[in-house]
């Protein structure tokens, strides 16, 4: 796998992942339990999404999944920074995670066409389960 795509696919994955445990920060402490749930579901997508990129790098180096985000110095993540971000109030999260979905969404649209068709199928399995209001 060429570097830029590897790296390209480290930034997928370690943004959804860290913005993923962020939102995770909002469980149980959400200003109304609907909010709450739909938010903890946004955050479980991002991770399993995140899981998927990884699993597929850890494949193609004969590592584990679990090494990408846990056994790398903190200064490897390719994450945007906008996800690392502190949760703020209610509508400070609101927003990252507005700004955040239309990155998120243009980056996977032009995943789907990709001729790498492992990363096509996972781009095309998480545009079903994001929706931009």
């Amino acid at each position: 796998m060429e570097k830029e795509v590897k790296d390209f696919i480290l930034s997928m994955a370690d943004s959804s992942m860290i913005l993923g445990q962020r939102l995770g920060e909002w469980c149980g402490h959400g200003p109304v339990l609907e909010q709450d749930i739909a938010l903890t579901n946004i955050a479980l997508d991002l991770i399993g999404e995140a899981r998927n990129y990884y699993h597929y790098l850890a494949e193609t180096e004969d590592l584990h999944e679990d090494d990408y985000p846990m056994k790398r110095d903190v200064r490897a993540f390719k994450n945007v920074l906008l996800a690392e971000l502190p949760n703020g109030n209610w509508a400070d999260t609101m927003m990252r995670q507005f700004m955040f979905d239309c990155w998120h969404y243009y980056h996977l649209e032009g995943m789907i066409s990709s001729k790498d068709t492992r990363l096509a199928a996972v781009a095309k399995k998480v545009s079903k389960k994001r929706v931009i209001i």
